[in-house]
């Protein structure tokens, strides 16, 4: 029986909603994103050694655009909140990390990262806001030694406030 419906390939290269950073980047925020993925390069925090580097200014680090679309505005809910009402919820949700995308409803509970690539194109500034939007670029099913599993790529293209590209990923989610 297959698991990927005609209405679920109808999906494929659509766009899914352009979700925008609630606020600029600072150099708050950046030098806590800095010393959490520990980047030792001055050029992320350091105002004279950006100057005289090939970038001018202070520059994030080429991941951070996936970090930032996901923050959330001062006085929104905890999306952790929802362990409250369901305490064998174990923090995973397929629709959370799929860009705004609809949710690909198939009877198999398990999800796995099938692992991310990623093409850059420049790197975010200090205050930059930054936008992803992402869409399924394809949808496949297999059977592996534990039985079914249904594979989907997912593309999302990261942008400024000037719509220059700083990055694009994309993701491989295994459903099994």
């Amino acid at each position: 029986m297959p698991y990927i419906t005609d209405e679920m390939r109808a999906l494929i290269g659509a766009p899914g909603p352009k979700l925008t950073a609630p606020y600029p980047l600072g150099p708050d925020e950046l030098r806590r994103f800095v010393q959490a993925v520990m980047e030792g390069n001055p050029v992320h925090w350091d105002e004279e050694a950006a100057a005289a580097s090939r970038y001018g200014e202070v520059v994030a680090t080429p991941l951070y655009p996936m970090h930032s679309t996901t923050r959330r505005a001062p006085g929104t809910p905890d999306p952790l909140d929802r362990v409250h009402d369901d305490p064998g919820w174990d923090g995973t949700d397929l629709a959370a990390g799929l860009g705004g995308l609809p949710p690909i409803d198939v009877p198999l509970k398990r999800i796995l990262n099938g692992g991310t690539e990623a093409e850059f194109f420049r790197l975010a500034k200090l205050g930059d806001v930054v936008s992803a939007q992402s869409r399924y670029t394809d949808m496949s099913e297999r059977e592996g030694r534990s039985g079914p599993m249904v594979l989907l790529k997912v593309e999302t293209t990261y942008t400024n406030q000037d719509d220059e590209t700083l990055l694009v990923s994309t993701m491989t989610v295994i459903i099994r």
